[in-house]
């Protein structure tokens, strides 16, 4: 459920804040990086960003330690990452999802993103208008762990001596295949074990007992290391970030909402309905299989949730514009003409009645009446009434009928001055 939830939020954030983007899920021959893919255009800066997320919910929170980072098997391990790393760098100019939907290498971002927090004093990224800052979902926007030598020397460390580990168990193999005697290879192995500070490292070392050595035995700990390119650590260490302290699954609910009544122009609690849609949408469309279109603003999952949106509203408004109705005043049909000019041309819209005031008795037009038009306030918004006169209307164009919908409100409202 946080992939999915994690889905929507990025899908949405993307509909507000990007130009253009694409969002993928569970991509093949991504390694760790394979479960989300977000590419994405700003205009402002111009520049364009491929995102691999791996994503790693922890139920309680909690802190996730630096051993964590530098072990060689545990489910933060850097060395894990690397790997990947590795993989999709070797990838980028063959592999068919990469070359079709992600971009240049030098636009690739390798995110690991967690609810934990990451018990270091790694240099945190604080710039809210980094490109990056749009995948934030925590309290300190824009936020976010990168590596510093100067800094985070356990874990450069942790990767040189993966290096040189790497490098004495090869001159170890050609010792075996050399038939250099178990009592000169185990003196080896202890003078090497000596020199290493890394504790996972030295575990392994101390595995490698003179009573089970052997060649496939040294096989077996290379081949695990294989798939690594070690000579590009210190640019992975520089490309991957860790977005840490981010929402958990049940505050992730709440700012998708929160994000969808920005995307809709709709107040949070409107945008509930919207998020369960959106949500059946983005299962339904992580169970596809085979080669499953990305996300992106032209897909029929947000161009239904807009259907959705544009028909739920206009059911609303009708609702709410018989009690209006009841107030007996009608716009003419030159101040509508001009106002729907306006609003074609606008993206909001200030308009003010200073002398019209209702017939209705102002007991008859409560607050009740006024909270629901302000529950539809995409439509329009009334801020001020006293003594029954509208003091002020302010509308914000949100979708391509909005038009229709005005006509049909002043049609069944009170005459006003438009102000430009």
């Amino acid at each position: 459920m946080y992939e999915l939830k994690m889905i929507a939020f990025l899908f949405v954030r993307a509909v507000i804040k990007t130009e253009k983007f694409c969002l993928a899920s569970n991509v093949d021959g991504l390694g760790t990086f394979d479960d989300l893919v977000f590419r994405y255009w700003l205009k402002e800066p111009d520049v364009w960003k491929t995102c691999f997320i791996q994503l790693y919910h922890k139920e309680d929170g909690g802190t996730i330690p630096l051993s964590d980072l530098i072990s060689m098997s545990r489910k933060f391990s850097l060395l894990k990452y690397f790997e990947s790393y590795c993989q999709i760098k070797s990838k980028a100019s063959t592999h068919p999802f990469l070359l079709k939907h992600c971009g240049s290498f030098d636009e690739f971002e390798f995110i690991i993103y967690t609810n934990g927090k990451v018990g270091n004093n790694s240099a945190l990224q604080e710039d809210d208008s980094d490109p990056l800052s749009i995948l934030s979902s925590g309290t300190d926007c824009g936020k976010y762990i990168t590596f510093d030598e100067a800094v985070d020397t356990k874990i450069f460390t942790f990767f040189k001596e993966l290096l040189e580990y790497r490098d004495f168990l090869v001159d170890l193999n050609k010792l075996f295949a050399g038939g250099t005697g178990l009592d000169q290879i185990d003196q080896n192995i202890e003078k090497f074990r000596g020199s290493v500070t890394n504790n996972a490292i030295k575990g392994k070392l101390n595995n490698l007992k003179k009573s089970n050595l052997s060649k496939s035995c040294i096989t077996r700990l290379i081949e695990e290391l294989s798939k690594c390119d070690f000579d590009l650590y210190e640019e992975f260490l520089s490309k991957v970030k860790i977005f840490h302290s981010q929402s958990n699954e049940i505050s992730l609910e709440g700012l998708i909402q929160k994000e969808l009544s920005v995307a809709c122009k709709v107040l949070p609690s409107v945008a509930k309905s919207f998020y369960t849609k959106l949500e059946k949408g983005i299962y339904e469309w992580r169970r596809k299989s085979g080669i499953v279109p990305c996300l992106s603003k032209n897909s029929p999952l947000w161009q239904d949730t807009v259907k959705y949106l544009i028909k739920e509203r206009k059911e609303i408004t009708e609702q709410e514009l018989e009690k209006i109705a009841a107030c007996g005043k009608c716009f003419s049909e030159q101040h509508i003409q001009r106002l729907c000019d306006d609003i074609k041309h606008n993206t909001s819209l200030n308009s003010s009645t200073n002398s019209l005031a209702f017939t209705a008795n102002e007991d008859d037009f409560t607050p009740p009446h006024l909270d629901a038009l302000e529950g539809k306030r995409e439509i329009l918004r009334f801020l001020n009434i006293r003594n029954g006169i509208i003091r002020n209307v302010l509308y914000s164009a949100g979708v391509s009928d909005s038009v229709e919908i005005i006509k049909l409100v002043l049609q069944k409202g009170c005459s006003l001055d438009i102000l430009r």
